[in-house]
Formats: C-alpha cells, sequence, structure tokens
C-alpha cells in the first residue's frame, strides 16, 4: 500500500483533479488501484497502470472506472503486460523489433549500431500507451482507438513517430536521441494530433504476420527454457560427479592406508617368525643334545651293568634327581610361556579382518589345545614315574641305612646282600633311564609346539599377503574407477562447454532483450519520478 500511495503522487502531477496530496483525484485513483490488487493478486499492482485508471478517472466515477480498468486487464492483453514476468510486454518488444527492421532498415542499423535498444524507449509505450510520452490531448486521441482496435494502435503510432523522426534520429548519437525522445518528439503533434492518426494508418501492419511472430516468440522462449532446464540438469551432474569423485578419492586414501598398515603388521609376523625359527632351532639343538644325553646314559646303564655299586655314584645320582627337579620347574616355567603365547595367538586370530579364515584358524587353536593337553597328560604321567622312583629310591635309601647299622648281617648273608647290590644299580639305571626319556619327550613336545607355531604364523603370514593383495586389486580398481568418472566428467564439461557455444547467441539476445526491457522500466520509474 505505500508503494502505491508514493506513485499516485506521481500520477498526472500537474493535473487539477490529481494536484495536491490527500486530494479527491488522489483518493479514488488508491481506492481503485488496491481494490485491483486485491482482486487479481496474480498481477497485484504494477507501476504504469496507474495513468490509465487515472485517465479513465477523469472520464467517470471510480466504480465505473474499477470496471472498465478490471475489462481493459482481461480482453485487451493488459493484464499479461503486468505480469511480474512480463512475457507479454517481450513479446510485444520482440514484434516491434522485426516492424522496425522490416520497414525502417537504416534507423534500425542505427540503433543497434549506438547499442539504442528498443526497450529503451518502446516499453512505456507499451505499459502506458502513449499517457506518459504524449501530450494529454494526443494520448487521449490513441486510448480512443485503442478501446476499439486494441495494441494495434500502439504498433502504428510507434512506428509513425520513428518514420516522421528517422532522419534527425540517425545523425544523433546514443545520448541525443535520447534527449530527442524526451524533449523533442512529445510535443511534435500538440497543435495537430490527426497528424499523427493519419500517419499511423499509413503503416504497414499484417495480422497474420504478428501471429506468426508470436508463435516464433513462444518457440523461442520454450527453447530457452529447455536450455536453462538443460543446463540446470548438467551443473546438477557436474555437481554429482565431483562428489562421487571425492568420495572416491577418500576411499582410496583410506585403502592406501589399510594397505600400509597390513605391510608393516606383515613386516612384524615376519620378524615374530624369524625369532621362533631361531628358538626351534636351539630347541632343535636342545633335543639333539638331549638325544647325546640318552644315548651316554644308555652306555652307563650298560657300564652299571659291569661295574660295582659305589657310594660316590649314589651321590651322584642324588645330585642328578635335583638337577631333574630343578629342569622340571624349568619345564612347568617353559610350558607357562608356551600357554601366553598361545593365548596371544589367539587374540591375535581373533582381530584378523579375513572372515573367511575365522573357521580354520579356531580349528588350529582346538588343535593346538588338544597338543597342550597332551603335552600336560604326558608330563603328568612324567611326574608320576619320577615321583614313583624317588619313592623307590628312599625305600632304598632307608633300606640302605638300615642294613648299614649291622655289619654281621651282611657277613652273614652274603648272596642276599649281593642281590641287593644288584637291585639297587638297576634300579638306579631304571632312574637315569625316566629321567633321559622324560627330558627327550619334554624337548620332544616342545619341539612339536614351536613346529605349530611356526606353522601358525607361516599361515597368518599367507593370509596377510593374500589380503594385501585384494587391497591392492581393490585400490586399483578404486584408481581405475576414479579415472573414468574423471574421463566422464571432462565429457561432460566438453559437451556443456559446446552447448553453451552453440546457444550463445540465441541465448544473449534474449537476455539483451530482457536487460532492456528491465533498463526501459527503470527509465520510466526515473522519468515518472
Amino acid at each position: 500500500m505505500p508503494l502505491i500511495r508514493r506513485d499516485i503522487a506521481r500520477t498526472y502531477p500537474e493535473h487539477e483533479f490529481f494536484k495536491g496530496q490527500d486530494s479527491l483525484g488522489q483518493e479514488v485513483l488508491f481506492n481503485v488501484m488496491k481494490a485491483y490488487s486485491l482482486v487479481d493478486r496474480e498481477v497485484g499492482y504494477c507501476q504504469g497502470s496507474a495513468f490509465i485508471v487515472g485517465l479513465l478517472l477523469m472520464q467517470m466515477p471510480e466504480e465505473e472506472a474499477f470496471c472498465v480498468f478490471v475489462r481493459l486487464m482481461q480482453e485487451y492483453r493488459l493484464r499479461e503486460l503486468f505480469k511480474p514476468s512480463m512475457a507479454e510486454l517481450g513479446l510485444c518488444i520482440y514484434q516491434f523489433e522485426y516492424l522496425l527492421q522490416e520497414q525502417l532498415p537504416e534507423l534500425n542499423v542505427h540503433f543497434r549500431s549506438q547499442s539504442f535498444h528498443t526497450s529503451m524507449y518502446a516499453s512505456s509505450w507499451f505499459l502506458t500507451l502513449f499517457l506518459t510520452f504524449l501530450p494529454l490531448p494526443v494520448a487521449t486521441r490513441i486510448f480512443d482507438i485503442f478501446m476499439y482496435e486494441g495494441l494495434e494502435i500502439i504498433f502504428r503510432v510507434g512506428l509513425a513517430i520513428l518514420q516522421y523522426n528517422q532522419t534527425d534520429l540517425i545523425q544523433l548519437d546514443m545520448e541525443g536521441m535520447s534527449q530527442h525522445f524526451q524533449k523533442v518528439i512529445p510535443h511534435q503533434f500538440d497543435s495537430c494530433p490527426d497528424k499523427l492518426i493519419l500517419r499511423a494508418y499509413q503503416v504497414k501492419y499484417n495480422p497474420k504476420r504478428m501471429k506468426k511472430l508470436e508463435k516464433e516468440y513462444t518457440t523461442i522462449k520454450n527453447k530457452e527454457m529447455e536450455e536453462q532446464i538443460e543446463i540446470k540438469r548438467l551443473r546438477t551432474e557436474n555437481r554429482l560427479l565431483k562428489q562421487r569423485i571425492e568420495t572416491l578419492e577418500k576411499e582410496s586414501a583410506a585403502l592406501a592406508d589399510r594397505l600400509i598398515q597390513g605391510q608393516v603388521t606383515r613386516a612384524q609376523e615376519a620378524e615374530e617368525n624369524y625369532v621362533i625359527k631361531r628358538e626351534l632351532a636351539v630347541v632343535r639343538q636342545q633335543c639333539n643334545t638331549a638325544s647325546e644325553s640318552l644315548e651316554k646314559a644308555q652306555d652307563t646303564i650298560k657300564e652299571l651293568q659291569q661295574q660295582k655299586y659305589t657310594e660316590q655314584f649314589v651321590s651322584n645320582l642324588q645330585t642328578q634327581l635335583e638337577q631333574s627337579r630343578l629342569r622340571e620347574a624349568e619345564l612347568l616355567g617353559a610350558l607357562k610361556e608356551m600357554q601366553d603365547k598361545v593365548l596371544d595367538l589367539e587374540k591375535r586370530s581373533s582381530c584378523l579382518p579375513d572372515e573367511n579364515n575365522v573357521a580354520a584358524l579356531q580349528e588350529e587353536v582346538k588343535q593346538m589345545k588338544l597338543r597342550e593337553l597332551e603335552t600336560l597328560r604326558s608330563f603328568r604321567e612324567m611326574q608320576d614315574t619320577v615321583t614313583e622312583l624317588n619313592q623307590r629310591w628312599q625305600h632304598h635309601m632307608s633300606r640302605g641305612s638300615g642294613t648299614g647299622g649291622g655289619g654281621g648281617h651282611w657277613k652273614e648273608s652274603p648272596k642276599k646282600n649281593a642281590m641287593n647290590e644288584l637291585q639297587d644299580k638297576l634300579m638306579t639305571v631304571r632312574l637315569r633311564e625316566a629321567q633321559a626319556q622324560a627330558e627327550l619327550r619334554e624337548v620332544k613336545l616342545k619341539a612339536l609346539q614351536l613346529e605349530s607355531q611356526n606353522q601358525i604364523h607361516s599361515k597368518l603370514i599367507g593370509r596377510n599377503e593374500q589380503e594385501r593383495s585384494a587391497l591392492q586389486d581393490r585400490l586399483q580398481m578404486m584408481a581405475n574407477q576414479n579415472k573414468a568418472l574423471q574421463a566422464q566428467l571432462n565429457e561432460m564439461k566438453r559437451k556443456q562447454a559446446e552447448f553453451d557455444c552453440k546457444s550463445k547467441e540465441e541465448v544473449m539476445a534474449v537476455r539483451l532483450r530482457e536487460a532492456d526491457s528491465m533498463a526501459a522500466v527503470a527509465e520510466l520509474r526515473q522519468k515518472d519520478c
């Protein structure tokens, strides 16, 4: 509403009916403009329409003026002219340019050379029906004919004005032509309006040709709309392709990081495998040493069968028994260490990303546990054997002490004494043999465990190698996809550039026309001010 109030003060400011703020003419004009803006909300209020309503109010009451204005808007193409898109104004400018090019080609060439566009002077003619360009008596004559014939008289009068001033306009530059349109042309027909009307009806006007031009303009607009939609679609596809490329680049970087991490893990596994192989070599050496010790023990057994039993040999057996217990403690510690390694391998196996090999790893862990149980069972059997032999040795020692207290008994029973001596030698030999076999069995079990660990680590290294190869393949595939998408993006950019170059002239021409229309509207507003 404030916009209507502001424009009403600029409508016919020199006319007695509208002169002065809050005058009767301004009030009724405001009522009519406000009423129409409420009735037709799509059009609302548009600058320039107030001059048409003002002319009607000079001739009739505000109710009748409102009815006549509504009829003019609906049946005389004025409503399409005043819509926010102003599509009808663009059509009128397009048709007028064709008539100018056809009937006044020299003037048209001069206008183009000076960049003096049609919309700069003709927009106000169609929007206000010459009411702001010509004096009121001349404009009233044109408005009367408009009520009878429609917009055809606007085209005729516009071309008649240009024909009458063609000689003067061709000699002027752009600024001179603007001054000529503002100060000279409006007052050329003050004394004789009929002269302008007669010239207007001498202008050639073909309604069929105008209909054809309307269809051409509609086709051009539709094509421009399709081109705009296509450009928008291409930009959207371009944006989506860029987003996809960014996503692929992130995935490629993640795969590269994962590949590097896999290589580091593989190096660590290889180092651990090397350490285990070294320990296995040491264990094998110990196994060979134990085998040699067993052979020596067997040789010693053979020698004992041929030699006599002495007290010094008994002390050596006691020392070896103590060493056997120490070795038993060491073996327990080694077994505990192996159990910790098995648990660590189980944890690492559960953390592996290859889901297809989890069942195989679990089966290997079960087999290792079974081996561990078998080792524990054998170790317990060995402990029972050692305990039994120890008890027999203690029994033998207690019996030897008892017999040592009664020397007369040895003399009285030499045969029995020799039998006891042989039994002692035999038990000692069995004890040495049991200890050697226990050591050999323990060393073999440890070697078996280390070999199992070596196999597990070898399989883990193989799986890591397979996963690394798969990651490399996937990285290569992602790189290929990235190259393909980049090529597709370049192709889309090339097509878009070709499409833009192809439609550049037509699009720019239409945009120039629209810019001219907007410039003319701005000029009209400035003129109204």
